[in-house]
């Protein structure tokens, strides 16, 4: 595919369309670049070449017009000199040279209008290239957002997850809590009831001393009685 056929498929192309169907639209993207600027490159050569070869017609274009009026210049000098013969030849030249001019102008035409139209094109080729890269931008920008967006919902997942865990954790530590105010409920009992049982212990060993001071002191009692009735 020579130049011209590549630019004009570039310039007919539509990018739009071209990323809808790609796998990867900013790799996509970046080869079109890529693509545009090495044409851009290659047809600034041409136009270059195109605008030189016109201006190149040009110059030969009004040198061979001068040369026709010099021509013509000099067949009226003969014809004033009264030298027809001279005049006639000068002028069959200077036929021959229009036809030349003729040539010149038809080739400076068509190098004029192929500079233009490579002009042109260089101009909608470096158009499309910016709009290319403004979408190279677009995509990375939409990629880099698209991203963001996954991270912030993988972020959101994860926090979800651990707070249902957490949930769970204290799912399992209320019931565990529950079950130890059970088992501490049950301590209570026992060592209230310990302690009941050690009050009871208590009030029975008061009662035996008690009784033990009583029978005591009836005896002493007793004794006393007896000491004094032997006196008597």
């Amino acid at each position: 595919m020579n130049i011209f056929q590549r630019i004009s498929k570039l310039l007919s192309a539509n990018i739009n369309h071209l990323l809808d169907k790609a796998e990867d639209p900013e790799v996509m993207v970046k080869q079109i670049i890529r693509d545009m600027e090495e044409s851009i490159i290659e047809l600034r050569r041409e136009t270059v070449k195109a605008i030189g070869q016109q201006k190149q017609l040009e110059k030969q274009l009004h040198a061979a017009e001068d040369h026709s009026k010099d021509l013509e210049n000099k067949a009226a000098l003969a014809l004033e000199d009264g030298n027809e013969e001279l005049a006639r030849e000068i002028l069959a030249k200077n036929f021959e040279r229009e036809e030349g001019i003729n040539t010149l102008k038809n080739d400076h035409k068509s190098a004029e209008l192929l500079a233009t139209q490579l002009k042109e094109d260089l101009f909608k080729l470096e158009d499309q290239v910016q709009v290319a890269r403004r979408k190279k931008e677009e995509l990375i920008r939409r990629k880099r957002s698209a991203e963001a967006q996954l991270r912030t919902q993988q972020a959101l997942r994860k926090s979800k997850d651990a707070f249902d865990a957490l949930t769970g954790s204290i799912s399992d530590m209320d019931a565990h809590s529950g079950q130890i105010e059970s088992y501490e409920r049950d301590i209570m009992q026992l060592e209230a009831e310990a302690e009941a049982a050690q009050e009871m212990m208590d009030m029975d060993t008061s009662e035996v001393d008690l009784r033990k001071l009583a029978k005591d002191k009836a005896i002493e009692d007793q004794l006393a009685k007896l000491k004094k009735k032997l006196k008597k």
